[in-house]
């Protein structure tokens, strides 16, 4: 398997402090491959220090994946994302606590999102908390694979609003959960196969808000990213497009393409 990747991050239009943090890392393994792992945190806005919340997460998932991922080779892939799935969870709540006693000696609150996706072979697992997403674009399409833990998509399910009230109801922006705010969060669980090459995408809201799942196709399915540098500029074109339709937010995506 072949990746390609590249990362994309701006404070964006408005914010003069950029919340989002992002990371993709790459590894060649004897038993499984090359196997990969992409996550992008969206600092809470409304909170004090967003920013060091998302980096904290950030480089807590970048020590998991260098350091103990590498000690859980010997399993079979049943159980290494068993496994997996119990250390990311337990780490979770760690930083949890870590950035609950920061705030509580500095007397703010912090809090971030996380969405994460780790590809071993043709398998994956996600991690999310919070409404940045994790998008999967094959040939064919492009489609959110989380969902959003957030007020409007909570009305959403119950009925309570449609798809098109969603941009524009007044509570839109809060969250039901976030890594900081609580000690134990909620963790939405994924797991799913890839059919063929695609390109994972994963991005805070101030990329996806503004922009379509066609217009992500368009930019980033797997014959369009023929090298890193041709993903990045994709990513910027749509960023470009994000800011174009007003979008104030920061603005960051994470992207492989993984070529089977």
């Amino acid at each position: 398997m072949e990746v390609k990747a590249c990362i994309f991050t701006d404070a964006g239009k408005v914010r003069k402090v950029n919340q989002d943090a992002a990371m993709i890392k790459v590894a060649n393994t004897r038993r499984y491959g090359r196997i990969s792992f992409a996550a992008v945190c969206d600092g809470m806005g409304g909170l004090s220090k967003g920013e060091v919340a998302s980096c904290k997460v950030i480089r807590a998932l970048e020590r998991w994946f260098n350091e103990e991922l590498s000690l859980m080779q010997g399993m079979s892939e049943d159980e290494l994302f068993k496994t997996a799935e119990i250390s990311l969870k337990r780490l979770i709540v760690k930083v949890c606590g870590e950035l609950k006693r920061y705030g509580k000696h500095r007397g703010i609150n912090l809090g971030t999102t996380m969405t994460a996706l780790l590809q071993i072979g043709t398998r994956y697992m996600t991690l999310n908390i919070g409404d940045s997403r994790i998008y999967l674009i094959d040939s064919a399409r492009a489609r959110a694979i989380t969902k959003d833990q957030s007020l409007v998509q909570d009305k959403l399910d119950k009925g309570l609003i449609t798809a098109g009230e969603m941009e524009t109801d007044p509570e839109r922006n809060v969250l039901l959960w976030s890594v900081g705010t609580t000690m134990d969060p909620e963790i939405e669980v994924g797991h799913g196969t890839f059919s063929g090459s695609t390109t994972v995408l994963a991005c805070s809201d101030g990329f996806w808000r503004t922009l379509s799942p066609e217009e992500m196709h368009k930019k980033l399915c797997p014959q369009m990213c023929v090298t890193d540098m041709d993903m990045l500029q994709e990513c910027k074109k749509l960023s470009e497009l994000a800011w174009s339709r007003k979008e104030k937010d920061n603005i960051s995506a994470a992207a492989m393409c993984l070529e089977f």
